[in-house]
């Protein structure tokens, strides 16, 4: 019986990571979310989630990367077999991912390699800075 409870959260958390896909997050942010948010009677506690999602990253699910400079780890639903061939583009302000379209990565990551003989992990790399919208609110 434990095993079907463990299999359930693990469903109830890719279900809501897969709803919030746009996002990521520290684990203890989607635990707090998911807890305020989800009505499933399974939801997983913060041991529990801490205990899949290294099994999720390694599975190709979710993607985990460092938070800027700090030594948080945030972890973000992946978009689908495409998303590896892109960049991403995160808020420092209000936190939103954006995916650059394949095509602009594919000529930026070619730059980059043409002038400076340096293959980047377009998979793993996330642009840093301001969207519009943080722009124009903090210019008021």
């Amino acid at each position: 019986m434990a095993g079907k409870y463990r299999t359930e959260q693990k469903r109830v958390l890719l279900a809501y990571m897969k709803a919030h896909s746009e996002e990521a997050l520290p684990i203890e942010e989607w635990c707090e979310r998911m807890r305020t948010e989800t009505a499933a009677e399974a939801v997983p506690g913060k041991s529990t989630v801490y205990r899949i999602m290294p099994k999720l990253v390694e599975e190709g699910l979710v993607k985990r990367f460092v938070n800027g400079n700090s030594r948080k780890f945030l972890y973000q639903m992946v978009c689908g077999e495409h998303c590896g061939n892109h960049l991403h583009m995160k808020c420092s302000v209000c936190g939103k991912l954006y995916h650059m379209e394949d095509a602009e990565s594919e000529a930026f990551l070619w730059q980059i390699m043409r002038k400076h003989h340096f293959q980047v992990d377009g998979g793993n790399t996330v642009l840093f800075g301001q969207c519009e919208g943080c722009r124009l609110e903090e210019e008021e």
